[in-house]
Order: C-alpha cells, then sequence, then structure tokens
C-alpha cells in the first residue's frame, strides 16, 4: 500500500505525512521533531508517519531497516509528549523482493487531546516551552488559546460521557441481575481461634 500511495504520488495531507530520513534525536535541547509530529496528528484525527519517502516528489528512498531503533523513538515521544500516547505503533515494512524498506508510525487519534510537546525555546536554553501542535492539511501548526480551549473542552466532555454511560450501564446490569437472582449473603466463622 505504501508503494502505491508513492507511485500515484499521494500527497501529503492532514493524516498523512511522508518523511525522508529516519527521526533524528533532539537537537541542544530543541523540540523533538519526532514527538511534534506525532502530537499534531494524535491532535487532529490521526494518521501515519511513512520514514523512507522523499515529500516533494513522493519517490521512494527507503530506509536501513538496521538504523531502525523503535524502543528508542517511542522514549522520545514519552519524554516530549504528555499526555502519554499508548496506542503509538511503529513497524518496519520491507517490500517482497526485500530491496526497499519503510519505518511506518501509527499514530491513532487520540480521546486524550490535546497532547503538548515539550522542550526548550531556542532563545531561552533554560526555559521549557510546552506548544500543541496540529495538522492543517499537509503541514503541522501550532494552536491558538481558542483552540486550545475547545480541545480541552472536547476531552472533559468525552470523559464525562464515558463516565455517565459506564453508570447507566451499571445501574442496568444491577437492575437486571437484582429482578432474576436472588443475592446469597454468605457468612462464615472461625473454627479455630485466631490466636491458635
Amino acid at each position: 500500500m505504501v508503494a502505491k500511495a508513492a507511485a500515484d504520488r499521494l500527497a501529503e495531507s492532514d493524516d498523512l505525512d511522508w518523511k525522508e530520513q529516519l527521526p533524528q534525536p533532539p537537537r541542544d535541547g530543541r523540540w523533538n521533531e519526532l514527538a511534534k509530529d506525532v502530537a499534531a496528528m494524535a491532535n487532529t484525527r490521526g494518521g501515519l508517519i511513512i520514514f523512507g519517502v522523499r515529500d516533494a516528489t513522493c519517490e521512494m528512498v527507503g530506509i536501513d531497516p538496521d538504523e531502525v531503533n523503535i524502543e528508542q523513538y517511542a522514549q522520545w515521544v514519552r519524554n516530549h509528549v504528555q499526555p502519554y500516547l499508548p496506542d503509538l505503533t511503529f513497524t518496519v515494512l520491507t517490500s517482497t523482493d526485500g530491496t526497499t524498506s519503510v519505518l511506518v508510525a501509527d499514530v491513532p487519534a487520540s480521546p486524550m487531546a490535546p497532547h503538548l510537546v515539550y522542550g526548550t525555546a531556542a532563545r531561552d536554553k533554560d526555559q521549557q516551552a510546552a506548544v500543541a501542535p496540529y495538522r492543517d492539511r499537509d503541514h503541522t501548526a501550532w494552536m491558538a488559546e481558542h483552540q486550545l480551549e475547545r480541545a480541552y473542552r472536547d476531552r472533559f466532555t468525552r470523559a464525562q460521557r464515558a463516565e455517565e454511560e459506564v453508570h447507566h450501564l451499571l445501574a442496568h446490569a444491577q437492575e437486571t441481575v437484582s429482578a432474576q437472582l436472588p443475592w446469597p449473603a454468605p457468612s462464615a466463622r472461625y473454627r479455630v481461634p485466631l490466636h491458635a
């Protein structure tokens, strides 16, 4: 599917990001690019970040699978993105002839959005900063205050609805069970003294 998308020159969008090279470590305490891109997709509607495809031409240049360090990438995201993204996955895909490999980061849409990316501001190395990125068509932008407010309101609304649904299901289960079965009341007493 990746080879077909690249051959069809499928343009980048809010849920597809082509990257020519593998993720790089953060430099000089600045933003981690991988963390920023992952948070942006999670804050939008999820999607795929595919490493090994040139974004301008959609040419599959591939990656060296021996250079892939999935544990390291996951740690960068854990260290730089809050709240945590538990369902993020990285997968190396290799062509059937074994000549070309790509790395796919599958970023699900997150019910915990907005996710903030933490890093050191370039102008003030002692000052940690946090921003909320999102995908705007084929590029990453930063949420303004009103977008953050709405994202948090949406998160809290989802959480409240989920809690209400759990309470509703629990009440329904209790009503159903209590109407059909008598509840036994077990009791017990010790046959041997406790101090023995």
